[in-house]
């Protein structure tokens, strides 16, 4: 990967995720009618100006402290239930390697946003010389042959192959499952 890709990888999987995350909940809080709750700009508030101090720390080429994938996969869950109301479960019956990580955050911000949601649930978990991930949501799907594939559908099977695994998108009107596998290395 070029540095200017890294760069536009890093920009998707951190700040513009957060951004959209922030419009759901600006967009739920417009739909409401009513002037817009005070909690609901305190949280936006706060949401927009973290990420303006990891976009400085970006160009400063500081980048994020980095937690354990199991951890980040948590935080994120829980950010984004308490966010945008929907509820996010994670069970990480394995340690997950960040390929896998990342992938499953990608397609965890996928369900968040596109798929109209009330529940996602996030497994890890390890089968034989596998270490498999998943992402489920109940949304509404959509035909993944059809769908234009944008910068995070590539980068999840871009960072899968070369990773020596397999990515699958299955969905239909009852939700979407994205699975990942992987197979297991010394490392994971």
């Amino acid at each position: 990967m070029t540095e200017a890709q890294e760069l536009a990888q890093r920009i998707h999987d951190g700040v513009l995720q957060s951004l959209a995350v922030a419009r759901i909940r600006l967009d739920r809080a417009l739909a409401t009618g009513g002037p817009l709750a005070h909690d609901v700009g305190e949280d936006l508030r706060a949401l927009l100006d973290r990420e303006i101090a990891a976009l400085r720390d970006l160009v400063r080429g500081a980048g994020p402290a980095r937690a354990g994938v199991g951890a980040t996969l948590t935080e994120t869950a829980h950010r984004l239930e308490s966010l945008t109301g929907i509820s996010v479960s994670v069970d990480e019956r394995a340690t997950a390697d960040p390929t896998t990580g990342r992938v499953l955050h990608e397609a965890l911000h996928n369900a968040i946003r596109h798929s109209g949601a009330t529940h996602v649930r996030v497994i890890v978990a390890g089968v034989g010389k596998h270490l498999v991930g998943q992402v489920r949501d109940n949304g509404r799907g959509f035909d993944p042959g059809a769908a234009r594939r944008g910068l995070g559908i590539t980068a999840m099977y871009a960072r899968t192959k070369a990773a020596g695994g397999e990515l699958e998108i299955d969905s239909t009107g009852a939700g979407t499952v994205v699975t990942v596998t992987l197979p297991r290395s010394a490392g994971r």
